[in-house]
């Protein structure tokens, strides 16, 4: 429940009971280590008694609700806890009696179409669809599909669309995602809107619904990226996480930063990590230069 105090004084109780070098056999015991608190001494007793703990056993039993309420679009973990706390065992039972934004009504609605994996040719299937409304707007506009789709996976998620215009003679792609939002709407594709996109920016974002004609309801988000940055949005929207993860980690060892913008140096730090200085783009266009400019073999 992120309950950060009680997280804390689980991990010091945790830490004594490594260090007592015998067995805790007694609650008089228990509580006289120091770092374990009378209810925790409690705790140890009736594991000791009865090699369980009822406490364990009743979250146990509802694991499988909380996750799926956790797995509503909007929701997550902690509001998840505070529906089951309050005796929600149904999605019927959250309509009911929860006040819910419209993003959390459509999670709900739209459950089961959303928890289904995305086979690849339907991804590629809506990726034609979206890249063939692109380019009746502006045929120079390049769509590119991320995420597990692009690293090669049978089955997706959801689906990352990624969409840039080499501006190279004059020309961007400003504005280009309301004009795509409207046509996808009318022609029925687009089903919801998740995040108000902002229209008047070059890195514009859509989050929302969408839906084939024979198909069901599906995530997608597109984006819009400067043609410059093309490259850092690649890695960054390719994924996977942990690939990612390690990416910027490595970067920040060099005293770098890598982004879904670009990768700079001469960044300044401070106590927690927090930068004091955005550093100097060093390299943006191309994932080759990124991998180059860290020192990992590209491939």
């Amino acid at each position: 429940m992120k309950d950060e105090w009680r997280i804390l004084s689980y991990r010091k109780a945790i830490s004594a009971i490594k260090k007592h070098m015998k067995p805790i056999t007694s609650y008089e015991e228990a509580k006289k280590i120091p770092g374990i608190g009378l209810r925790t001494a409690e705790k140890i007793v009736e594991i000791i008694d009865t090699g369980n703990l009822k406490r364990i056993n009743s979250i146990s039993e509802g694991d499988d609700i909380i996750k799926k309420f956790g797995d509503v679009y909007g929701v997550g973990p902690t509001i998840a806890m505070k529906w089951y706390a309050k005796g929600h065992r149904t999605f019927e039972d959250v309509l009911k009696s929860e006040k819910l934004t419209r993003n959390q009504i459509t999670g709900i609605l739209y459950f089961d179409d959303l928890q289904k994996r995305i086979p690849r040719d339907e991804v590629t299937k809506i990726s034609e669809w979206v890249t063939c409304a692109a380019l009746s707007i502006d045929p120079k506009l390049e769509c590119i599909t991320g995420g597990s789709y692009r690293r090669g996976s049978p089955d997706c998620g959801d689906i990352d669309i990624m969409i840039t215009r080499n501006d190279s003679d004059g020309t961007t792609h400003l504005g280009v995602l309301t004009k795509l939002i409207e046509i996808l709407r009318n022609q029925g594709f687009l089903t919801h809107e998740l995040v108000q996109h902002n229209g008047e920016s070059l890195s514009a974002k859509f989050m929302g619904i969408c839906k084939l004609p024979e198909g069901i309801h599906r995530r997608l988000d597109l984006f819009m990226v400067p043609y410059n940055e093309m490259g850092a949005a690649l890695l960054s929207y390719t994924g996977n996480d942990i690939f990612n993860r390690s990416m910027r980690l490595l970067a920040r060892k060099k005293k770098m930063c890598l982004n879904q913008h670009g990768l700079f140096t001469n960044v300044s730090r401070g106590y927690g990590g927090v930068k004091y200085s955005k550093g100097t783009i060093i390299a943006q266009r191309t994932e080759k230069e990124m991998f180059d400019a860290l020192g990992v073999p590209w491939r």
